[in-house]
């Protein structure tokens, strides 16, 4: 920022994304996670979820290769590319990036998901298969990638935004709001499963190392956006519409996946 003016129109700016990304409802109320964490959960149900987890998981891939492939710049590519070599099985290293780490077809998020669900003896040839997708879900992914994968960068980089910011909400800002976080909310609602379906009987505990590896991934990361944020403002190109506009359409597309799930656990009660 060069200037006061051009400080107070970030501020003004800064006041809609508040207003139209950070009130979106589902980062403020994701029906699906907030009943999640009071751990009542069913085997259906987990076993739903996590089928339909896993679709996410494997087909997010693609997408952010999309991201890759559409950066325009190269330290936007270079990030998009650490997110997407991690996802594919390259281990993070102490600085949190994947720079001179080494690959395991195990460390694959998919791979990392399947054996979460090895307790459940489920198929993990079911597990991220595009056919085991419901509607809902195969709307969200599809629309995200509109979004996410866009040739427009503004709309890109909005997008992008809004999954960051939906992912790390409520971390680090104390017991009550990290609460809200759907990490949060889904490991609180598994370790209550484990608790209540599977312990008790003598069976083996869902793990929940994936869930939890994530929800630390995040920490701290809320607190850059704002600086990435800074910078995006500053191009010469920068649209603010677009911008938010590409966020609440991932966010929109989001909100697809988490109400089709809380529509199945309904059927599944």
């Amino acid at each position: 920022m060069q200037s006061d003016a051009r400080q107070k129109q970030f501020d003004a700016f800064w006041k809609k994304i508040a207003l139209k990304i950070h009130r979106h409802q589902v980062i403020r109320n994701n029906r699906f996670c907030i009943w999640f964490s009071r751990g009542e959960v069913n085997p259906a149900q987990v076993i739903h979820f996590l089928e339909q987890f896993a679709v996410f998981s494997k087909h997010f891939v693609p997408i952010q290769a999309k991201r890759v492939a559409r950066a325009t710049n190269l330290e936007s590519e270079k990030l998009a590319r650490h997110i997407l070599v991690n996802e594919c099985g390259v281990r993070l290293g102490s600085d949190k990036t994947p720079e001179n780490q080494i690959f395991r077809t195990e460390w694959a998020h998919i791979e990392w998901l399947r054996e979460t669900c090895a307790p459940l003896k489920l198929d993990p040839e079911r597990l991220g298969n595009w056919r085991t997708a419901t509607p809902p879900t195969r709307r969200f992914l599809i629309e995200l990638e509109k979004a996410y994968g866009s040739l427009d960068w503004r709309l890109a980089t909005g997008a992008s935004y809004g999954i960051e910011t939906w992912a790390a909400w409520g971390i680090g800002k104390g017991d009550e709001t990290e609460s809200t976080n759907f990490w949060k909310q889904l490991i609180i609602g598994l370790r209550g499963f484990n608790e209540h379906q599977r312990l008790p009987y003598g069976l083996e505990p869902i793990p929940l190392g994936f869930f939890q590896h994530h929800f630390e991934l995040e920490t701290g990361h809320g607190e850059n956006v704002y600086g990435e944020l800074l910078d995006t403002f500053s191009h010469p190109t920068f649209d603010q519409e677009r911008f938010i506009e590409g966020g609440r359409r991932a966010l929109d597309a989001l909100y697809i996946f988490w109400e089709g799930l809380n529509s199945a656990r309904q059927v599944l009660a």
